[in-house]
């Protein structure tokens, strides 16, 4: 095993008490995979300020500690730690992602809005575009729900007029949230990606994560070893390979930290 890749929200990133923070078991289990010369990966729907400060507000320091030596955030941008302890973009990849997905940006946003006017009212009243200033800066659409209930019937609402568009992007649901994606951003790609960046073999790297917008690297299709937090998601239990995938019983730091010392014994043997 090379690599470690993990999801942030829900699966590193809570289930402490008082604050919304890492569970010491699951850093723990990372830096200990650093240490036996694995690359750590966070992969993330976030973006890069968010990550960096939020490391250092957890007592990881890229700079000094070596790791996370890649992060992928907003679910398409690759950064990966050079030798002064930056993070440097891999910018053609970068640009050229960000230039495709933006591509449509105003052909899909009339479109969602007219469904919020109709269909996604009708099955949530509450239903809302993001922020207009977040949506712009990203370049992607989201619709935000009351629920994950209603955002599951949401998604297949805004699926069914993305495929009579003919547009080349997809849904992606987390938790209560629908974004509209490009169909060659997403995690699994992405960091399928960076491996081959890394020189990295996908069945090499086990990734971690709870959330449907974590099944495009969780279901096997890039040939990545999968495994889940106890807390995750059920339709995301569902898509783990039964020989390839660890379901964890702890739930996210502790699962994180369950599903990396599996994979330590595993290599024991």
């Amino acid at each position: 095993m090379k690599l470690i890749a993990v999801d942030l929200d829900g699966t590193l990133l809570g289930g402490t008490v008082g604050r919304y923070g890492f569970k010491s078991s699951g850093v723990e289990a990372l830096r200990q995979a650093a240490a036996q010369q694995m690359h750590v990966a966070i992969v993330t729907g976030r973006d890069l300020p968010f990550i960096l400060e939020l490391l250092h507000r957890e007592g990881i320091v890229p700079e000094k500690e070596g790791w996370p030596q890649v992060i992928v955030s907003e679910e398409r941008l690759i950064h990966l730690l050079d030798d002064e302890g930056k993070y440097k973009p891999e910018t053609e990849w970068n640009e050229e992602v960000e230039r495709i997905e933006r591509s449509h940006f105003a052909d899909i946003m009339p479109g969602v809005s007219a469904l919020l006017e109709g269909k996604l009212s009708q099955i949530d009243a509450a239903s809302r575009r993001c922020e207009e200033a977040k949506e712009a800066g990203r370049g992607f659409v989201e619709v935000l729900f009351s629920s994950a209930d209603t955002a599951r019937a949401g998604e297949t609402v805004i699926a069914d007029w993305l495929l009579q568009s003919k547009l080349p992007y997809y849904t992606v649901r987390n938790v209560a949230g629908v974004c509209v994606r490009h169909s060659t951003v997403g995690k699994g790609p992405v960091l399928a990606q960076a491996c081959q960046t890394l020189g990295i073999p996908t069945e090499e790297a086990l990734v971690i994560g709870d959330s449907c917008n974590d099944l495009s690297m969780l279901d096997g299709g890039f040939g990545f070893r999968a495994a889940a937090p106890g807390n995750a998601e059920e339709e995301v239990k569902a898509r783990i390979h039964p020989t390839r995938g660890y379901l964890a019983a702890g739930t996210f730091g502790d699962g994180v930290a369950e599903a990396v010392y599996h994979v330590f014994r595993e290599l024991q043997k």
